[in-house]
């Protein structure tokens, strides 16, 4: 029994000696040398791919930023100094600069083949991806891309961004940041033990952002930017702004803040940036607060008709000086500077002529509480909802905000906040909303750039309805046509395709400096697509804005 016992073990122990010995004989003789060739390519790692960011297009398709591609050719620290040295003397050779340490960034084309052909060591040709922006044009509405900063990870980090991500800065690319960005993959590269790559492939295909097309009209804007800027230079403007809203849903077609600066050199030029005076990168048109002058003679008007104060047949005399209070009893501009009045005058007349002396009265008929609703209805002092950060909501005169600021507010103060004056500030983004508003038939749009996401359209979101009646509309607008055709505008206007409507004003803010020129405008006068606003610091008159205003209209009907 215990040989039998014997027998058995040892049996066994020679049945697997003989298994094992095969296993080797296969592993070492059989596929030996398969399996050393894998062995070699056993060291792996895995990178992330950067989703390609999607475009961002103006409403006709024109491209205002995109992401560009370009080679680089990578040098690793670990690089044998024969290959480093063979490298140099090739970028002699081709006149490409380099330090001879670290990558190649903008290397030659002739440069990239022989690299190629070289075959040097730890040396490999790679791409780079770099968000190409519209460089001056619209700087703030389109805005930057950069590496995100430590407060932005805060926000990023759930969202699944690396650390070092590029993100939307400001303007449209960080309010779509979301719709441009997409989804970063992963590739993982095999390579053997001398570091050489032996393969690749993607562990998760990147998905690319989708593009972005925005209301503006690259047209538009380049016209909006260079007429402003023509005349904010030739009459030594500190800056200005401009904008143009689509009537109908509130779409920007341009926006334009100066001084600006060049998204292609904002990192160079951010010292220059922050320190100037000027303020090149601030948003004027979203953020500038400006007194609206007599372009708010609009609200007083639609104010006095809509609560039966006055009727579009109601007739007021210019007396020159308005004398209901003992004081303040201010003069109309006419009578200040030539001595002499409007006479009997209606609203439509009053806002042609823009006299003081008949908003005076109108609006001190309405009182400042229902001056201030009104303003508030057509936009004023509210937010548009426009998706760039930083809007202002600005400021509608009134006792609470004057006492707020430690100001006394007087019962002839009614008088100066009628006509656009006293703590009256609004944004040119505001002024061209109130006035799209208006001559809309009362219908408010939220503020939009947002055109189309991929495919799929943007639904304009609706603000409600101010209720105007036809008569009193009519009767505002043809004021504001009589601005166009008869006032002061009929010299730069008299070549439009189109009639329109205007409305001009000279904002006092200093004794020391020039009133600060502004204009609102729409067209066409009898089915009104655009509304316009222009405000230039220190520019003066607001009719010197006619030049302006009439060849962004121009442009506009052109097009169409």
């Amino acid at each position: 029994m215990t040989n039998f016992r014997f027998f058995t073990a040892a049996g066994l122990f020679f049945g697997l000696l003989l298994c094992f010995s095969a296993l080797l004989w296969n592993l070492q003789v059989v596929n030996g040398a398969a399996y050393y060739e894998r062995s070699q390519q056993a060291i792996a790692r895995t990178e992330t791919v950067p989703a390609a960011r999607g475009k961002l297009l103006d409403r006709t398709g024109k491209i205002l930023a995109q992401d560009m591609v370009s080679w680089v050719i990578q040098v690793s620290g670990d690089c044998p100094e024969p290959d480093l040295q063979r490298l140099e003397a090739l970028c002699r050779e081709e006149g490409v600069d380099w330090s001879g340490a670290g990558d190649i960034a903008d290397p030659t084309p002739e440069l990239l083949v022989r690299v190629r052909s070289e075959d040097l060591t730890r040396v490999t040709i790679g791409s780079a991806v770099t968000r190409q922006g519209s460089g001056d044009l619209a700087p703030h509405i389109i805005g930057r891309v950069g590496k995100m900063t430590p407060d932005q990870w805060e926000d990023y980090r759930d969202q699944g961004y690396p650390m070092d991500a590029m993100v939307g800065q400001d303007g449209a690319e960080a309010a779509f940041e979301a719709l441009l960005h997409g989804t970063d993959g992963t590739k993982v590269i095999h390579t053997d033990r001398q570091g050489e790559v032996t393969g690749e492939g993607y562990g998760v295909q990147p998905k690319p952002g989708q593009d972005v097309t925005l209301t503006l009209d690259r047209d538009l804007q380049e016209t909006l930017q260079t007429a402003l800027g023509d005349y904010l230079a030739a009459h030594g403007c500190p800056g200005g702004a401009g904008v143009m809203l689509d009537v109908t849903d509130g779409g920007v077609l341009a926006m334009a803040s100066l001084p600006g600066y060049d998204t292609a050199t904002f990192s160079a030029d951010y010292a220059r940036l922050t320190a100037d005076p000027a303020a090149p990168l601030m948003n004027r048109a979203i953020q500038g607060l400006y007194a609206p002058g007599s372009t708010f003679k609009l609200v007083t008007a639609a104010a006095a008709l809509e609560e039966g104060v006055l009727t579009p047949e109601t007739r007021i005399l210019d007396t020159g000086r308005y004398t209901y209070y003992p004081s303040p009893q201010p003069q109309c501009w006419l009578y200040r500077q030539e001595g002499r009045t409007h006479g009997l005058e209606t609203l439509t007349e009053a806002l042609t002529d823009s006299c003081n002396i008949f908003f005076y009265d109108a609006g001190r008929r309405v009182g400042i509480d229902t001056l201030g609703t009104w303003a508030e209805q057509l936009g004023l002092g509210m937010s548009t909802g426009v998706e760039l950060a930083g809007e202002k909501t600005g400021v509608v005169a009134g006792p609470d905000y004057t006492r707020s600021v430690g100001g006394t507010w007087y019962e002839g103060s009614v008088l100066s906040a009628a006509i656009g004056q006293e703590n009256n500030r609004f944004t040119p983004l505001q002024l061209a909303h109130m006035t799209a508003t208006l001559v809309g038939d009362g219908n408010r749009w939220q503020v939009h750039l947002l055109k189309k996401v991929g495919g799929e359209d943007y639904t304009p979101v609706s603000l409600g309805k101010v209720d105007i009646a036809p008569e009193n509309l009519t009767a505002i607008k043809e004021g504001m046509l009589g601005v166009t055709q008869t006032g002061s505008l009929a010299s730069a206007f008299r070549d439009l395709p189109v009639r329109a409507g205007a409305k001009t004003g000279s904002a006092q803010v200093a004794a020391d400096r020039a009133s600060n020129a502004v204009l609102v405008a729409f067209a066409p006068y009898e089915d009104p697509q655009v509304a316009l606003a222009l405000v230039a610091q220190e520019g003066g008159s607001g009719s010197a804005l006619g030049e302006v205003a009439a060849a962004i209209l121009k442009t506009y009907f052109e097009k169409i």
